[in-house]
């Protein structure tokens, strides 16, 4: 987190935050200017994290902020929304062709593998794989990485996306998190996945590899979610 210091600081502020002048008052937002970025807190940012992009805030008066944005994000501070609304603002504000966008990556990249680390105490895949959605064009390799289930994480984290984190929707495994856009690319891959074969033929090889009980019993409750998936999208 600390590199995201070190990739900001050419980023200057801008002369003032923009607003809304029918609902926002600027004046409201002037401390996230007079304040350094690294003593901002979820207090102070919270809000404008938020509504960025739509009430508050320009892409240029997010750039400016998102390095602290995300350490406050990723330590969990309680006043800071939902991690799928920062990455969705950061989407459209198309951080991807930042100067920053390597360091951005890295925090992402780091959030989706200590989701599949032994100890996971940071949020659970359902949300995790929505924010991934958000923040990169694709997900096609993470999900082929994923379908490897060569550890008992992946194992579990599919076992919860598919019982807690799906339903089945117009004949089609689908994602609940309501924060998910379904015109995103990685949004159609995960579906696809999920309900065209990769992610059932994966739990059958684990099964079959598989010799630990909790986890066999965790492919085997995978296994009759994604089949009653594919029988659906099977059907005449």
């Amino acid at each position: 987190m600390v590199a995201l210091d070190d990739a900001f600081a050419p980023v200057g502020p801008p002369a003032a935050i923009e607003a809304c002048p029918c609902c926002r008052n600027p004046a409201d937002y002037a401390v996230l200017l007079s304040t350094p970025r690294h003593q901002l807190t979820g207090t102070e940012l919270g809000s404008f994290a938020f509504r960025a992009l739509n009430t508050v805030g320009s892409v240029a008066d997010l750039r400016y902020l998102t390095g602290r944005i995300l350490q406050l994000l990723h330590t969990d501070d309680p006043q800071m929304p939902d991690m799928e609304v920062v990455y969705s603002k950061l989407r459209q504000a198309g951080w991807d062709s930042w100067p920053q966008a390597d360091a951005v990556a890295e925090v992402v990249d780091a959030l989706w593998r200590s989701t599949f680390a032994a100890a996971n105490p940071g949020p659970g895949i359902a949300v995790v794989v929505c924010v991934v959605g958000a923040a990169e064009s694709t997900i096609a390799a993470r999900l082929v990485e994923w379908a490897l289930l060569d550890s008992a994480p992946a194992v579990r984290n599919l076992h919860e996306l598919v019982i807690h984190g799906c339903r089945i929707e117009d004949g089609r495994l689908t994602p609940t998190n309501s924060y998910w856009d379904h015109g995103w690319m990685p949004f159609g891959e995960l579906v696809d996945w999920l309900s065209n074969g990769p992610a059932t033929d994966a739990v059958v090889a684990a099964f079959d590899r598989t010799e630990d009980l909790d986890l066999l019993e965790l492919l085997a409750e995978a296994y009759d979610v994604l089949e009653r998936g594919l029988s659906v999208a099977r059907a005449p």
